[in-house]
């Protein structure tokens, strides 16, 4: 069968994402003996004529809908992208009878509602490897496959979701070689760095995360051999050496962090890692030293919050303690920190706010970067949902196809958002989400590219806050 991937996701703010996801799923299809084209949206000048041009040009039997995500996240410059994935399908109604089936993280988090919004045939839910080959297996020899594990149908007109069909381990997947399918030198002339999973799964609690429901609370993990040589190809044939572990986070646990990074050292393969996920509830000198020895040139250490209480409403399983050890041996090793800020969570007030201020102000680092978040998203079937519905805050989890922040009751929004202003001011290395959206931002990233400079290009937001503040 011949199988059109395309992938939904647009956004270039603050710069865009390769399609990971989308890559494993054709992969998987073609090794099953499918015909696939993927066609990449995100550069397309006019996505009504490109779908028109791939679906004329390639005749598939199946059209597959990568969706990333919902929203960008953020409370006070809200971008909703699901209406942009309800238009492509229709669009690829309007020119093909085949069978439309939609798939991705945000699919997964609320697959009931995306389907009643966007109308497709089908839609994978959770890991696509498996589902999606099932699917277009059945659709090929005229099967009916609404009753497979990982897929999602209309029955009666009411969407019927089926249990996840989980690869037990990414040891068994192809690697998903996504310098076959999309172009990533477009990618890379922005910030973009090519991204690398080495896990599935989270064993943590936070309140608001969603990978645990898409993916599953044990991890499943690519041994540090497969993973190095997924690096090695990738360098060899396209010549990028600038990546980044997409995992929910790194480090976590130590020893299969220690085992990736032993082997690519052991290869020697000189790749740059510039953004993976720490988690301050485990972090060792050793990990880091062994981190900056196989090539890790700066990290993202999603913190949340500097205030103890905060860190206990959120259920992040460490405290102030541990991230301020992080900040030390950071610097200490010589790794530079974009720190991830949530502020706005249950329990957060006036003084837990300053409390994480004067966290960024005294223990980050000169060369780090704080980027902070006000409100935090509220994601169906996850415990800040089940509180936020408790205490009225939504009606129902169907709700939040929509964006929905959770701000605590006992904290102004208003005071919240002069007291980011007001201390960005004073230390330029704080980034808030509403700034990040700036569309300045790619044209400067795409400059830094042009002329050679290294990533991460986060780096330079004290550059960028100064400069807003003077035309401002």
């Amino acid at each position: 069968m011949k199988v059109l991937l395309l992938s939904a996701n647009r956004e270039k703010v603050p710069y865009p994402v390769l399609p990971i996801g989308l890559c494993f799923v054709a992969e998987a299809l073609e090794r099953a003996g499918h015909q696939v084209r993927i066609e990449d949206l995100c550069f397309a000048r006019d996505p009504r004529k490109a779908v028109a041009r791939a679906v004329a040009g390639f005749q598939p039997g199946m059209v597959g809908v990568g969706i990333r995500n919902m929203d960008n996240c953020d409370y006070y410059v809200p971008k909703n992208f699901v209406p942009d994935a309800a238009r492509i399908v229709a669009d690829i109604r309007a020119v093909t009878s085949a069978p439309v089936v939609i798939g991705g993280s945000a699919v997964s988090v609320l697959p009931g509602p995306m389907m009643e919004r966007i109308r497709p045939d089908y839609a994978v839910v959770g890991d696509g490897e498996r589902a999606a080959v099932a699917l277009a297996a059945a659709l090929d020899a005229g099967r009916d496959p609404s009753g497979l594990p990982g897929i999602a149908s209309f029955q009666d007109g009411v969407p019927r979701i089926n249990h996840q069909d989980r690869v037990p381990s990414l040891d068994v997947n192809t690697p998903p070689r996504i310098y076959r399918w999309v172009d990533t030198r477009r990618y890379m002339s922005f910030e973009g760095v090519y991204p690398l999973q080495s896990k599935r799964g989270c064993s943590l609690k936070c309140i608001y995360c969603t990978y645990t429901n898409i993916e599953g609370s044990s991890f499943r993990f690519k041994n540090g051999e497969e993973m190095a040589s997924e690096i090695e190809d990738v360098i060899t044939h396209s010549g990028i050496r600038d990546f980044e572990f997409v995992d929910s986070t790194f480090n976590v646990p130590e020893k299969h962090a220690m085992d990736i990074c032993d082997s690519v050292i052991r290869r020697g393969l000189r790749a740059r890692f510039i953004g993976s996920g720490l988690n301050p509830v485990a972090v060792s000198e050793a990990l880091l030293v062994r981190m900056k020895e196989a090539g890790f040139r700066s990290l993202i250490c999603t913190a949340e919050s500097a205030s103890d209480p905060v860190l206990s409403n959120l259920r992040k399983g460490f405290t102030r303690a541990d991230v301020e050890n992080v900040a030390r041996l950071t610097s200490k090793v010589g790794l530079r920190t974009l720190w991830i800020f949530l502020v706005g969570g249950p329990g957060e007030n006036r003084d837990t706010v300053l409390e994480t201020l004067d966290f960024i102000h005294k223990c980050a680092g000169p060369g780090d970067v704080a980027f902070i978040t006000n409100g935090v998203r509220i994601y169906p079937h996850t415990a800040l949902a089940a509180q936020a519905l408790s205490e009225g805050v939504i009606r129902t989890h169907e709700e939040l196809i929509d964006p929905k922040f959770y701000f605590s009751p006992g904290l102004d929004r208003d005071w919240l958002r002069e007291t980011m202003i007001e201390h960005a001011r004073q230390d330029p290395r704080i980034m808030t989400s509403e700034r990040s959206q700036h569309p300045l931002i790619p044209y400067g990233l795409r400059l830094l590219s042009m002329i050679g400079v290294q990533k991460p290009f986060w780096r330079f937001a004290p550059t960028f806050n100064r400069l807003m503040r003077l035309v401002s």
